[in-house]
């Protein structure tokens, strides 16, 4: 049964709050965020100060307001829960999060290192903080390299394999007067940003000269899934590791094979560390180097990638002649509305962009 709350903050909703369990706190939390009513939301970390609530619970209130922006009011759930329950790392782990999507990439830095030392072998961790170091406007260009490259020898210590395993056989296997044979990797084969802008040069191969394999490492698959499905042979992988997503890209005899993630959410990088396909290309979904040695190029442009940046790269930068975006509207798109500079007589700026690039600096 939905709740209805009438428009504007009072107390009287702060105390609402207070007289629901758990379970009704997180059916209420989640209606007003799908609703849009994230005034009301707001009221939520307020009402949980005195209450007894389990650190499990608070963690999902705490993703939950996360999820609908509310950074600030994520970040009082965080600390009141770590009050509680100091070395829950997963709490730490939430609260760095939130405090680089906020901007305030020098508490993050300090809290990623921080964990490092308590968990040195996390990936999550590690890859959420050369992520950050990317944002942090403090940071230098040689410290985030020499960062990225220290993942990269974490990456293949954690891999076991020497760089070439499995790269010779490859190679002396492979028949030459056939189709080139191109894997694509990401968790966001779906209405992401990757998925949408991939999708359309995925189904543009020429399949007498490239046959593409998609590897959906990701748990979301919809629309834009069902569409890849549809025109090429895609492959559920969320369920293998590392280890065993490398053996079957090595067994579909993938001559190149392109990440999408980077060191984003969902990345499956380690893979790459198995060097599983004799060519290995990152692209579209990071903007930085990965790190690894065994990443023979990066996709990018003129603009991402001017010259003289190539002391910042790992891998061979390859500029794409235009952009390295391929961009096509999503079909439910609306019309393109009138200009407003027409009627005001000023141009209106607007940005649709990750919150983490919001520090003092810009």
């Amino acid at each position: 049964m939905p709740f209805h709350l009438s428009k504007g903050i009072t107390e009287a909703r702060c105390a609402l709050f207070e007289t629901l369990n758990i379970a009704e706190h997180l059916k209420l939390a989640q209606h007003l965020g799908e609703t849009g009513r994230l005034s009301e939301l707001r009221m939520l970390p307020r009402s949980l100060v005195n209450q007894a609530i389990p650190i499990d619970s608070l963690l999902n209130i705490g993703a939950l307001l996360r999820k609908y922006g509310l950074l600030s009011e994520a970040k009082a759930i965080y600390l009141l829960a770590i009050e509680r329950a100091s070395m829950d790392f997963q709490l730490s782990v939430n609260l760095a999060v939130v405090y680089s999507e906020g901007g305030e990439h020098t508490e993050a830095l300090h809290l990623y290192d921080k964990l490092l030392k308590h968990l040195p072998d996390h990936p999550v961790i590690r890859r959420n903080m050369l992520t950050s170091l990317e944002y942090a406007p403090g940071v230098t260009d040689s410290e985030r390299i020499s960062a990225a490259i220290d993942w990269g020898k974490w990456a293949k210590q954690r891999a076991h394999v020497s760089p070439t395993e499995g790269h010779l056989a490859h190679m002396a296997q492979r028949p030459f007067n056939r189709p080139l044979r191109v894997g694509y990797v990401s968790a966001d084969f779906c209405q992401h940003t990757v998925g949408l802008l991939i999708k359309d040069t995925l189904k543009a191969h020429d399949p007498t000269r490239v046959v593409p394999i998609v590897y959906h490492a990701g748990s979301v698959n919809d629309w834009v899934t069902e569409e890849l499905r549809s025109s090429l042979l895609l492959r559920d992988v969320s369920g293998l590791d590392d280890a065993s997503l490398a053996r079957k890209i090595q067994q579909d005899a993938i001559d190149v094979l392109v990440d999408l993630s980077g060191h984003t959410a969902g990345s499956r990088l380690i893979v790459f560390a198995h060097r599983p396909a004799p060519v290995q290309v990152s692209w579209l979904g990071y903007f930085a180097t990965t790190g690894l040695d065994t990443m023979d190029a990066v996709l990018l442009d003129e603009v991402h990638a001017p010259p003289g940046t190539e002391s910042q790269f790992v891998e061979k930068i390859i500029r794409l002649p235009h952009t390295r975006w391929c961009y096509q509207p999503v079909p439910f798109a609306p019309d393109v509305a009138p200009l407003p500079a027409d009627t005001k007589g000023y141009i209106t700026f607007g940005s649709f962009n990750n919150t983490a690039k919001y520090h003092d600096g810009v």
